[in-house]
């Protein structure tokens, strides 16, 4: 089965909003075993609504809209929608009553304007919105399938999690049984070259074989039928034991949470020290809901002044070797975990660019230390890409790092 995805909204457009709606509904779908032919982002205009929708029919029986939804003149999603299935308009009692319910439950007064919400198309099935004042539609013709959902992203992820159950048994959706394998630190292209017989394997038995790379970590992830799971199990646990300094989980956890289960399970603590990341290697650690069993705290040491007045960095080692180098990280680290009387300490100094790289230490130059009571260990990085990039791959280094610490696995 083929499905396609249409994003509206001008906020997409102009790069005011970053459209997290389709990737979240892709993954979802592929899911089910829904092949993703396109999504597109367009005006909240009728006739770029219906010339989109007319266009993808031709290549789908099943598309999904998100936004265009609200209660304002420039929402015009609904109607458009509704008059190209030839349907009307009325208003819809029982989602009026819940929009009334929402409203009072929020203390908030209901405008005029939010009984709109409650006009819906009089054929088209009604998803009820649990967490918003805006319903989804499921409109058909014939063959032809499409669901307007709302463009808020935690809106629209409860009603397609409520609704893929009958997405499912509408479409007739045959099962299949998937697996995925994370790791941190080791390139898509060794993995393939290190694997191909396994690959080949794999796909003798029928049993797909996908690389999934992204900033600093590879996912590869096997498909098969549900009488298949016994031996996809088995392959995906070979592969992952296979590499253990790079391999941090299975299915569905992130580095994040590996780490966190990991701090969980050894009953330890954790702080950081960082510069270069200034705080965002904290942040991602704390993205984790219970963090706050393992995470004890962070000190953001931009400045060489901070670094020796608040982490205790000696200043005669940010003046002979500099902020990025090995002495002062480990120093960083060492005194962070005293002063924030943690376990285990990280720390982040590095360049992360454009301005500030010499020859000897280019843009991309990055320092990670962790300290415990097994001692201190660090390692010099040189990614080399853009700041955002260059900052993102050393928090996601610096968590593996940790991870391997523990594991005593840092060599």
């Amino acid at each position: 089965m083929k499905a396609a995805i249409i994003t509206i909204g001008d906020e997409i457009l102009i790069g005011q909003t970053i459209d997290t709606n389709s990737a979240w509904i892709g993954h979802h779908l592929h899911q089910l075993g829904i092949e993703i032919i396109e999504n597109c982002s367009i005006q909240d205009k009728a006739q770029e609504i219906r010339e989109t929708v007319d266009r993808l029919f031709k290549k789908s029986n099943f598309i999904i809209v998100t936004g265009g939804l609200g209660p304002t003149n420039d929402d015009i999603t609904k109607e458009t929608l509704t008059d190209y299935f030839g349907d009307e308009l009325k208003m819809n009692e029982k989602v009026l009553g819940k929009i009334e319910d929402y409203f009072k439950k929020a203390n908030k007064p209901m405008l005029e304007v939010h009984k709109s919400q409650a006009l819906l198309p009089s054929q088209a099935r009604v998803l009820e919105n649990s967490l918003g004042t805006a319903a989804g539609m499921w409109f058909k013709d014939g063959e032809k399938n499409l669901i307007s959902l709302p463009g808020v992203p935690y809106e629209m992820r409860q009603l397609i999690t409520d609704t893929l159950p009958v997405i499912q048994e509408e479409f007739n959706i045959a099962a299949y049984y998937q697996r995925t394998v994370h790791f941190q630190g080791i390139v898509e292209s060794t993995l393939a070259d290190e694997n191909s017989e396994f690959e080949k394997e794999c796909r003798a038995q029928g049993i797909g074989m996908a690389y999934l790379p992204s900033v600093g970590i590879v996912r590869i992830r096997l498909t098969g039928k549900p009488e298949q799971k016994e031996e996809i199990d088995q392959r995906i646990e070979q592969i992952g034991s296979k590499y253990p300094k790079y391999c941090f989980g299975y299915d569905d956890i992130n580095l994040a949470q590996a780490v966190g289960d990991l701090l969980s399970t050894k009953n330890v603590t954790v702080g950081t020290v960082e510069s270069c990341t200034s705080g965002a290697l904290a942040a991602k650690i704390t993205s984790i809901s219970g963090s706050s069993n393992y995470f004890m705290g962070s000190i953001v040491s931009y400045a060489n002044r901070i670094k020796s007045d608040m982490v205790g960095v000696s200043t005669d080692d940010l003046i002979q070797y500099g902020a990025v180098s090995q002495q002062v990280v480990e120093s960083m680290a060492k005194n962070g975990r005293k002063k924030l009387n943690v376990d285990y300490c990280i720390s982040t100094s590095g360049i992360a660019g454009p301005g500030g790289g010499t020859p000897e230490k280019p843009v991309g130059t990055i320092w990670i230390a962790v300290d415990s009571e097994k001692g201190t260990f660090s390692r010099c990085f040189n990614f080399r890409h853009n700041r955002e990039r260059n900052l993102e791959s050393t928090v996601v280094y610096a968590m593996n790092f940790l991870r391997r610490v523990m594991l005593d696995l840092q060599s």
